[in-house]
């Protein structure tokens, strides 16, 4: 399956795909199209890439069908490229050696003459016998054409041009037009179809081309607009930046989520604790791996309030701590600093990128895979004590077992994120007639209530509370709540310094998982989320039926407030999804006697 192509020296990814012979001429007689996708980052370039793809293959289509009809016929640009890419004739030239050949007649039309006011960029040409040359000799003789590239160019077919481009882009266009002549000439004779288009028509399209393939013409360009358009200053270099002043450059430029903006932070807090708060021209690769040495002896976890402590006090605390941080955390803590000095070194604040190339051992970009719950674990989780004994339940910790027992089962019944549910406020659970459901949006209809996010414009959407939930006195549960004042569903849930509510929450459940259900890596909370599209698949929901529940999908805006029936048939289609796996009996018995304001008052 095609996919980004990665161009090998700069990373740059693209879109690129070949074109069958016989509909070139629909593409400007092109073998490859190739698109850049604007972007270095795999993720970022699959929606560029799925865009040009669909173009490419419509295009295609659209070519075998002017094929069938008979009206796919040569345009000048095609013609230009079969004089680049077809194969040689005989004792002939390649289309790259035509093409070279063709700046080589570029070159001798241009003569060497130095541009005036500009610093000569490109060196002359040493022309000699090219200067007098039978171009359609050359053109059927390759052993011709290398001793030329060998006596005026010293071997180096990379040089041919240079004559050219330096009348091309420092020289107005009467003074460089004419030295298409030959070659366009040359063109024409060489595919009959060329007959039909005009000089004009075919020098546009080889000056496309020439333009195209030879390097360096950007960089000589620059430095004719130079001359009209004189910097303000003599350098955009910054050597004396701070790593904390190029954090808060970066973080106005790039605008991040809170809590990478903290994760960044903390690592420039750490390194500069560990450095003595160097400027960006100080730092090196050397300083950066004595700093991902130092960072590796720190342990995988720690009192909340030794994570207060300087870097350096942190490492010399915990040094002999077993088990290390593992590399993904490491990688973590070095990647900030590698990103700060990457966007310091794009903004030519810096003249190299010392971050470009720390390793991190063990680290590798492949995530870590994650399972979906199968049935019989789902039971097994839903078994333990705390779903069916909620006397065992422990109301006074920090996250309690009934803000645990209660996400829980809104996730396992409806696919949700964990986020998503622990910032829901009592003003989001709303009914549509006898539909009870949750509203998951960013907005906050109470003027003091706590901010909320999404993850995705698409994760906003109307979430039906399952029956079975309700049956389990979930709105007996919520009017405990509003009897105590509280206007959160879990108040127990607060935003951490990133405006994150369900850290702990998430380590809590996890735990569970583990001693309950299974100590495999793989299965986390957020595998409910996957267990609930499998079982939407095997109930028959249709895949945008789904994604509406799941949030991978909008809603009109006229589902969102029920004044469509489109709540009416989500609410359906999640009833016909089966939980029979659980014991939904054992545990409305262990529920039955609950005192809900009781339980919340103590």
């Amino acid at each position: 399956m095609a996919s980004p192509f990665a161009d090998p020296r700069t990373g740059q990814l693209y879109f690129r795909r070949a074109v069958p012979e016989a509909l070139r001429a629909a593409f400007d007689g092109k073998a490859v199209v190739k698109v850049t996708l604007g972007t270095k980052d795999p993720a970022a370039a699959k929606v560029g890439f799925a865009r040009e793809n669909a173009a490419f293959e419509t295009k295609l289509a659209d070519a075998r069908r002017r094929m069938a009809e008979g009206t796919l016929v040569p345009t000048p640009a095609a013609l230009v490229r079969r004089w680049c890419e077809a194969p040689q004739t005989g004792g002939g030239l390649t289309g790259p050696q035509r093409l070279a050949m063709t700046f080589m007649e570029l070159d001798a039309a241009a003569g060497s003459r130095q541009s005036s006011d500009v610093e000569d960029i490109y060196p002359p040409a040493i022309m000699g016998p090219a200067s007098n040359t039978d171009w359609d000799l050359v053109l059927g003789d390759r052993t011709r054409f290398e001793r030329l590239v060998a006596e005026s160019y010293g071997g180096d077919v990379e040089q041919t041009g240079t004559n050219w481009i330096r009348l091309r882009w420092h020289h107005a266009e009467r003074a460089w037009l004419r030295c298409l002549d030959g070659p366009v000439t040359r063109l024409r004779d060489f595919d009959p179809s060329g007959q039909r288009f005009s000089d004009d028509e075919i020098a546009k399209a080889l000056l496309d081309v020439v333009d195209e393939r030879r390097g360096g013409d950007e960089e000589a360009n620059r430095a004719r607009l130079s001359r009209h358009r004189p910097r303000a200053t003599s350098s955009r270099l910054r050597p004396n930046l701070r790593l904390k002043a190029l954090y808060r450059e970066w973080k106005a430029g790039n605008e991040p989520r809170p809590q990478t903006a903290g994760e960044y932070e903390a690592a420039v807090d750490d390194f500069i604790d560990f450095t003595g708060d160097p400027t960006i021209s100080m730092i090196d690769a050397d300083m950066l791996y004595d700093y991902r040495d130092e960072a590796a002896k720190l342990p995988a976890s720690m009192p909340r309030a030794d994570r207060a402590l300087p870097f350096t006090a942190r490492v010399a605390k915990h040094e002999g701590a077993n088990p290390k941080c593992a590399p993904p955390t490491l990688k973590k803590r070095v990647g900030a600093l590698q990103a700060l000095l990457t966007y310091a070194f794009q903004q030519r604040w810096t003249a190299t990128n010392a971050g470009s190339g720390i390793r991190i051992v063990g680290y590798s970009k492949k995530k870590r895979t994650r399972r979906s719950f199968e049935d019989h674990e789902l039971a097994t989780l839903c078994a333990s004590a705390l779903f069916t004994d909620p006397a065992s339940w422990n109301t006074k910790s920090r996250i309690s077992d009934v803000t645990v027992f209660w996400i829980f089962l809104l996730c396992i019944t409806t696919g949700a994120r964990l986020e998503e549910v622990g910032q829901v406020a009592l003003a989001d659970v709303r009914r549509d007639g006898d539909i009870v459901y949750l509203d998951i949006d960013e907005y906050a209809e109470e003027n003091d209530a706590e901010d909320k996010s999404v993850k995705t414009e698409e994760s906003k959407r109307l979430l039906p509370v399952h029956e079975r939930l309700i049956e389990l006195g979930f709105l007996e549960y919520m009017d405990a709540l509003a009897a105590r004042g509280s206007t959160e569903l879990f108040p127990d849930l607060k935003e951490n310094s990133v405006g994150k509510r369900t850290k702990e929450a998430s380590q809590k459940l996890n735990r569970i998982i583990d001693s309950h259900v299974s100590a495999d890596r793989r299965l986390v909370f957020h595998s409910l989320r996957h267990a609930f599209k499998a079982k939407g698949n095997d109930a028959g929901l249709t895949d945008k039926t789904l994604d509406q529940i799941c949030g991978h999908a909008p809603v009109s805006t006229g589902s969102r407030y029920g004044s469509e029936p489109r709540i009416r048939t989500i609410h359906r289609d999640l009833h016909r999804i089966d939980f029979s796996c659980i014991d939904w009996k054992a545990i409305g018995h262990g529920v039955a006697k609950l005192r809900w304001r009781k339980l919340l008052a103590a």
